[in-house]
Parts: structure tokens; sequence; C-alpha cells
């Protein structure tokens, strides 16, 4: 197998750290979709007239807030990762 180009495999740990300090520079997937997720939840807050912040709210928590919003047994995937990112 002379002169085969072999895969280098790194962790995500090492891709995930800035090129500074050696890594890659990529971002940390799980942390970034938390971040958008908590952006989503600042936006239905902000922006209570918004599309999505009125159907969440005629659903989901009608005489509350979203900060104070439960998460009921028959939520919507969108809505349960809304409330996580909120969390």
């Amino acid at each position: 197998r002379d002169g085969e180009q072999k895969v280098h495999w790194i962790s995500w740990q090492k891709m995930c750290t800035s090129k500074r300090d050696g890594g890659m520079g990529f971002r940390d997937p799980v942390a970034f979709n938390q971040a958008l997720l908590a952006k989503q939840a600042w936006r239905v807050l902000q922006c209570p007239e918004s599309l999505v912040a009125r159907v969440l709210k005629a659903h989901y928590f009608k005489d509350d807030s979203i900060l104070s919003a439960t998460c009921p047994s028959t939520a919507s995937y969108t809505y349960r990762s809304i409330l996580h990112g909120r969390d």
C-alpha cells in the first residue's frame, strides 16, 4: 500500500479548539445549537407580535411568558427544542 493516502483522525475537542491554540477553529456543534435555540426563545420574548410567537403562545403558554412556560408531554419537537435553549 505504498503511496496511498491515509485518513488522519482527530477528536472533536481538538477540532473545536481555536486555531491560535493549535486546533482547527470549528465551533462546538452542541453549544452552537444551544445558542441558536436560546436566540429563538429571545425572539419570541422580544417580538411577541411575530407569527411564531403568536402561534406558540396560543398553543403552549396562553397566560404565561415563555420564561415561565412548561413543556407538556404533547409538545412539538420545535417547542421542546426552544425551551431547551431557554434553559
